[in-house]
């Protein structure tokens, strides 16, 4: 990046001409078209008001905050005042951010954030995507922390925010603690060896983030909790406990009290609904058991799938009434498009056998795509037929002429 500057003459009394070679006084520094304050801009500079400046100074100010990374143009202008210099910085922010998290273990991350908000006006759980700006904030992020870095140095990662998959910064320490242990608290329904049986595949020995870790304990504990229809469950990781193979953890937990499931409701058009909650076998009035009930949603899209909606989709909205401990459900079907049967190919048959097959299988071209179908048809053909002959049978699917058209292949071979 190259400066660009003005420099408005005008005529210095005879005293300060003898000086020149020793510069003038800096007497003002003005900032236009940046967010950041202009204290935080001085600070980067080193330009300090009333200490003497020259051009070569005010250039090297201007390489300070290039090297910053924190602007996407510079220019500069200087002019004679009643005293000195009066220099103006024209700055360019960049505008490219990226969502930033800060992970220092043991550190107040919302203070920091706060801190750094408030000395810049801006970069509030943002970063630019400029490598010199994340290096820049992340020594000051370092400066700020002191000895909770624990003598290292801050580092910038690029990572996979697994809440909503979208990339983000990470700033951490250039090497994260090991978990060495976990315990709990609070816990009674579930005792603390099966919740560390089902954590410790996940966390044991790994690295540590708090952020990390309060999303490795709720994806993972939570499911455990919901089979026991304990949806209100809280839990609340303390701060690390340093030793000297890494951090010990503490989890509190709050469970709350169970939840019965209480109605139910299908929401979508033309559904055989009588038979999709007879398949489901939910526990109505019964704990809601949040696994028992994603099995029995399972067992309805697949009376859906049957009719030839081939990619049903069933979308659960959990409604609580936490008086009476009670979980309603809206079950919304995207039925999706319909399938249709196309061609019936079969291969390694005799012919009588291959007219016997075509005679028994049932469905048309056009008919609505039943995917199980074909191996119920198996296991019917297999009654009349010896199937001890064939060293192999199967039936696949897969797509025929037209959109959303299914031809099915049935396979035998010969012993």
């Amino acid at each position: 990046m190259r400066f660009s500057k003005l420099f408005v003459s005008c005529v210095f009394c005879a005293g300060h001409a003898a000086s020149q070679s020793a510069g003038f006084p800096l007497e003002s520094v003005t900032a236009e078209g940046s967010a950041i304050p202009q204290s935080a801009i001085l600070d980067i500079t080193g330009l300090k008001i009333h200490s003497l400046i020259d051009e070569a100074g005010i250039e090297k100010a201007c390489k300070k905050l290039q090297e910053s990374g924190l602007f996407a143009s510079i220019a500069y202008r200087y002019a004679p005042g009643p005293k000195g210099y009066a220099v103006t910085l024209s700055l360019g922010d960049q505008a490219s951010l990226f969502d930033a998290t800060i992970d220092v273990p043991g550190a107040d991350e919302n203070e920091t954030w706060q801190w750094l908000t408030a000395k810049f006006h801006c970069f509030d759980h943002k970063a630019p995507q400029v490598d010199a700006a994340q290096k820049y904030l992340a020594g000051q992020i370092e400066q700020h922390l002191g000895s909770v870095m624990r003598g290292q140095h801050l580092t910038v990662r690029m990572e996979t925010d697994l809440k909503t998959n979208k990339s983000i910064l990470s700033f951490q320490p250039e090497t994260l603690p090991r978990v060495v242990s976990v315990a709990f608290t609070g816990n009674r329904d579930v005792t603390s060896a099966d919740l560390a049986a089902v954590l410790n595949q996940v966390v044991n020995y790994q690295e540590y983030t708090a952020r990390m870790f309060a999303l490795a304990v709720e994806l993972n504990l939570r499911p455990v909790y919901e089979q026991r229809g304990l949806y209100r469950v809280r839990f609340t990781p303390g701060g690390p406990q340093w030793t000297d193979a890494g951090v010990a953890l503490n989890v509190a937990i709050t469970e709350g009290e169970p939840y019965q499931l209480g109605g139910v409701i299908l929401i979508g058009e033309d559904l055989p609904g009588d038979r999709m909650l007879s398949a489901a076998k939910l526990p109505n009035g019964k704990v809601a058991n949040w696994k028992q009930i994603q099995d029995g949603i399972w067992e309805m899209e697949k009376v859906v799938r049957r009719t030839g909606f081939f990619e049903v989709r069933a979308v659960p909205e959990r409604n609580y009434d936490d008086a009476g401990h009670i979980l309603n459900l809206r079950i919304r079907i995207v039925k999706g498009p319909l399938y249709h049967f196309g061609e019936v190919n079969i291969t390694g048959l005799a012919p009588d056998l291959q007219e016997k097959a075509r005679r028994m299988w049932q469905p048309k071209p056009g008919d609505p795509y039943d995917y199980a179908y074909p191996n119920e048809f198996l296991r019917a053909f297999s009654k009349v037929v010896d199937f001890r002959n064939f060293r192999k049978y199967e039936a696949n699917s897969q797509k025929g002429a037209g959109d959303h058209v299914m031809d099915t292949n049935l396979v035998f071979v010969v012993r």
